[in-house]
């Protein structure tokens, strides 16, 4: 199974865009091979074709001056920048996400947090300020004080605003040509990454956003949460057998790490969500092991 995911999402040499029902065959395989985590694959399964559904992404007027000048100040393209969201659309994608998750497990967790934006108790504009102002942890903030699951309110937020931010990074991409970014959060948004790439026949360290799937060259021994280079400090964490595909990149000085997948090329955004869904073991196991992830 894990072979064939390599090789139908990340090493396919014809380029070949795979459409959301493959990547709901990966998913029913990750599911038959995990059944443990049957619950959250299938929400994920669900949710492929809201994920990639385009987005109307605003205009962001920023001049290639300005943005140079933001960059090399380590400051994100999006950052202090108005970004006007649709406040409809926001919301039906927030409510869809919410009635996916119920249908797999109906506990009354997803649907409170529903009936929050429904409601207004969590407001979308203020939820996208609070991202792009790099204060995440206040939308976990306003979750905990309503009595919301605050883990999972951050995890509907992302998926909610994948697909206008990945539609703004497009647009933006250019504006970073030429301008190098030795940072830990994204170039663009300002989230800290989902996971990484090992990439290509060299194996060149890229980051990946979680929001945005904007991706930045970082060096290979280096940790992007505290910038730390000791390689005594510095390892892996890997599942037998997998060493060369999926490893979990740790530091002991932050207690930080970031999941590395071995990828022929740049991963599409929407095959983000499966390498993140194929390595929850990593994620599982870091954590048992006192280390933390920033995304």
């Amino acid at each position: 199974m894990t072979n064939s995911l390599l090789h139908k999402w990340f090493g396919d040499p014809r380029g070949a865009l795979p459409d959301v029902e493959r990547a709901r065959g990966e998913f029913d395989r990750l599911a038959a091979a995990r059944p443990e985590l049957l619950p959250v694959l299938g929400w994920l399964r669900e949710m492929l074709p809201e994920l990639a559904s385009p987005s109307s992404a605003p205009v962001v007027l920023l001049d290639p001056e300005r943005a140079r000048a933001k960059l090399k100040e380590g400051i994100p393209l999006l950052r202090d920048e108005r970004v006007a969201v649709d406040a409809d659309e926001f919301r039906s994608r927030w409510q869809r996400a919410c009635e996916a998750l119920e249908t797999q497990q109906a506990d009354g967790v997803a649907a409170a947090l529903g009936d929050a934006v429904r409601a207004g108790r969590l407001d979308p504009g203020g939820m996208v300020d609070a991202v792009l102002a790099g204060k995440p942890e206040a939308v976990r903030g306003r979750a905990q004080e309503l009595g919301l699951d605050a883990g999972l309110a951050t995890i509907l937020l992302r998926f909610t605003l994948g697909p206008l931010f990945t539609a703004l990074e497009a647009s933006l991409g250019t504006l970073r040509a030429g301008v190098d970014w030795e940072r830990g959060y994204c170039p663009t948004c300002g989230c800290w990454p989902l996971l990484g790439e090992f990439r290509g026949l060299d194996q060149l360290r890229f980051l990946r956003c979680g929001l945005c799937a904007s991706d930045w060259e970082v060096p290979r021994l280096w940790c992007p949460f505290c910038g730390n280079r000791d390689h005594e400090q510095l390892g892996f964490l890997h599942s037998a057998g997998e060493e060369t595909q999926y490893r979990a990149s740790l530091c002991d000085s932050c207690r930080g790490y970031v999941k590395m997948i071995s990828t022929l090329s740049r991963m599409q955004p929407l095959h983000l969500l499966v390498a993140d869904a194929a390595t929850l073991h990593l994620d599982l196991a870091a954590a048992e092991r006192g280390y933390t992830s920033h995304s």
